[in-house]
């Protein structure tokens, strides 16, 4: 077998976890050839870059429909350079719908001659929508690194290989910052915005975002609002959706982890970012927004009523959650002033959401996920 790896992931918080991998890797064995569909974070750690997924970042049925040519295309570029360099495994992470397209693909223009193992890593979530995908996983997939304890009942009964490395999400967080660390004032009660790393995301959510902001802080002068700027978007985006008449919401970029951390309270679009801040213990609601068919399709499609991860994993809602119709200003104003009392100190609902939050992570294991990940790649190397 060849020294070579294949990654696919196809947007930032899938990117984050494989850049994990690929350190792990390399302090096991440094002459591993990595290639990639990524971006700069996997670009940074020396891995090839066969594509950039920032130009090809869609959510929702209605948005890969639309831009179907172009997604084709680059799974024909993608598969054209891995029959190229011939590498022994392909890693999966995270961005299910494109890379079982991707497994199905590979297995589709291999032989006994070339026959790579596909890993899937963060494999997707059939426990919440779309259930029939376990049976491509099945045929396409040779490993499932489960991230969730209750995957690996499911994975068993569909005989599928498999192996529970915890979550990375916690093996990702960083050391918890302060309001100190961070420069805040500690008399500010600081709201940090995640209004989402996708621009269909964005154009959904931080209008709303806005407006509700500047509500609340007509009610309670010493909020301070900072929003956190995905690296896939441009201040032009943020421009189009209306941040530049918001001059009371600061901007950072780069700034995720301290924010979660050190904030009191956030506003989270859907998706691994709630989970993060579930594990920094931070009070918060999650809520998305899309067009209509997306979310048709989606109420089709959804087999769990909960959204967000650190609900559906305790299996009870430790937190609000806001979609579509109750993504709305009304709903980020009440649960917001909601958090504190009348001598705008933090509430019982916001002690009650802390105290959750803190039990839930005690509940969950994963500091060695990136460790456990790497040794089953190197493994199959070998």
């Amino acid at each position: 077998m060849s020294n070579k790896i294949f990654i696919s992931c196809g947007e930032y918080s899938g990117e984050i976890h494989a850049s994990h991998v690929v350190n792990e890797l390399k302090k096991i064995n440094s002459d591993i050839e990595i290639f990639a569909f990524g971006s700069q974070l996997l670009k940074q750690q020396g891995v090839e870059l066969i594509a950039d997924y920032k130009d090809a970042s869609f959510s929702g049925i209605s948005e890969v429909i639309q831009n179907l040519g172009k997604i084709l295309d680059l799974q024909k570029q993608i598969i054209a350079k891995i029959l190229e360099i011939k590498p022994s495994i392909i890693l999966l992470v995270d961005y299910g719908g494109f890379n079982l397209k991707l497994a199905k693909a590979i297995k589709s223009n291999t032989n006994e001659a070339y026959n790579p193992i596909i890993i899937d890593f963060i494999a997707p979530q059939i426990w919440a929508s779309r259930p029939w995908r376990i049976n491509n996983i099945k045929r396409y997939v040779d490993l499932v690194l489960c991230t969730l304890p209750f995957e690996q009942e499911i994975y068993s009964k569909a005989n599928i290989n498999h192996i529970y490395v915890g979550n990375p999400v916690l093996a990702s967080l960083k050391q918890a910052a302060t309001k100190e660390s961070c420069n805040f004032d500690k008399n500010e009660i600081i709201i940090g915005l995640f209004p989402g790393s996708r621009k269909s995301e964005i154009q959904y959510m931080l209008p709303i975002m806005i407006e509700a902001s500047k509500i609340i802080k007509e009610h309670i002068p010493r909020i301070k609002f900072i929003l956190a700027k995905a690296a896939s978007i441009s201040n032009e985006t943020l421009i189009q959706n209306g941040i530049q008449k918001a001059t009371w919401i600061e901007i950072r970029e780069n700034f995720n982890h301290e924010l979660l951390s050190a904030a009191d309270f956030l506003w989270l679009c859907s998706g691994t970012v709630t989970l993060e801040a579930a594990l920094y213990t931070t009070p918060y609601f999650l809520a998305y927004k899309s067009n209509w068919l997306n979310y048709q399709i989606y109420k089709l499609i959804k087999t769990i009523n909960m959204a967000g991860l650190a609900n559906i994993i305790a299996e009870k809602y430790l937190v609000k959650e806001f979609l579509q119709y109750d993504a709305n200003v009304n709903n980020f104003v009440n649960e917001t002033l909601g958090m504190f009392g009348s001598d705008f100190g933090f509430s019982d609902q916001y002690i009650k959401i802390k105290n959750n939050l803190i039990q839930f992570k005690q509940s969950l294991s994963g500091n060695d996920t990136y460790t456990l990940v790497a040794k089953a790649i190197i493994e199959r190397l070998s």
